[in-house]
């Protein structure tokens, strides 16, 4: 062999850079599917204890607050309370010092003469309970049975029985005219006014005929008035001095009133603040 045949020492043989590049390049995807992959998991898992620590703080809030009423509200014993915490984050409502809306039920609470169910609603309350929420409405449902209650307000006379018909409050009794017994029926529409609950006449019937006003008046003669008149029930002096009695009427076979207040201060000394009532 000729020198020139014999491979130089200088001479060097590629060994295929191309296929070591394109080896390697898999290795460097796995490796970021892998890091994707696990930087997902951490925030799923970030995700999770957030909402965990999410519900468990409303939880709590939820907790204290039906303590709190309890205490502070004209709940009868037993009664069940229950409460709900809205807005989207409660770990951000208690960092902003403020919770968007609170729901609160309540089967058993008395109002004076009376008792029933209520459903609360306040709106941008404060945790700084020195401060007043933005609006707090409550709906107060007195059902059938406890309308007896009521009796010496709802009417001038005595009476036989109290029901609710549709959307009055239907009374019923006998009066004597020359010693003889006749039935008559009462309609009694609710309604609200000056801060007292109303009491107005609404349909007559005698011996189960309708009848006007002065066709009532002719057969009761002056015993008439009693029953013509619109009676009224005082409930400021059983309620916190900053509510108002908003309405009434009848809705599912209920008497439901309406209270609310604007700009209340919910603390204790607050709510044991009641109104008055006319002398």
């Amino acid at each position: 062999m000729s020198s020139d045949d014999t491979p130089s020492m200088r001479d060097t043989v590629p060994l295929n850079p191309t296929g070591a590049e394109s080896s390697s390049a898999p290795t460097a995807t796995r490796r970021r599917r892998v890091l994707a992959a696990v930087v997902g998991i951490v925030l799923a898992l970030i995700a999770v204890v957030l909402v965990i620590a999410d519900n468990v703080a409303r939880t709590i809030v939820r907790d204290a607050i039906a303590s709190e009423l309890v205490t502070a509200l004209p709940i009868e014993r037993g009664s069940e309370v229950a409460v709900k915490v809205g807005g989207f984050s409660m770990l951000a409502q208690l960092a902003a010092g403020r919770l968007e809306r609170i729901d609160v039920s309540a089967d058993a609470v008395d109002f004076g003469q009376i008792s029933g169910a209520a459903d609360a609603v306040a709106t941008g309350v404060p945790l700084d309970r020195s401060r007043p929420a933005d609006a707090v409405t409550i709906n107060f449902s007195v059902p059938e049975d406890e309308l007896v209650n009521l009796a010496d307000n709802l009417s001038g006379i005595p009476l036989d029985t109290i029901s609710i018909d549709g959307d009055e409050i239907l009374l019923e009794t006998d009066v004597r005219v020359f010693g003889i017994p006749i039935p008559i029926s009462i309609g009694i529409a609710p309604g609200a006014a000056d801060g007292q609950l109303t009491f107005d006449p609404n349909s007559l019937s005698v011996s189960q005929a309708t009848v006007t006003a002065e066709q009532l008046r002719r057969v009761l003669g002056p015993g008439a008035g009693a029953v013509l008149e619109t009676r009224a029930f005082c409930i400021a002096e059983f309620l916190p001095e900053a509510f108002t009695l908003e309405s009434a009427d009848i809705r599912r076979n209920e008497l439901v009133v309406k209270l609310a207040a604007d700009t209340v201060i919910l603390s204790d000394e607050a709510l044991q603040q009641v109104g008055a009532c006319p002398a």
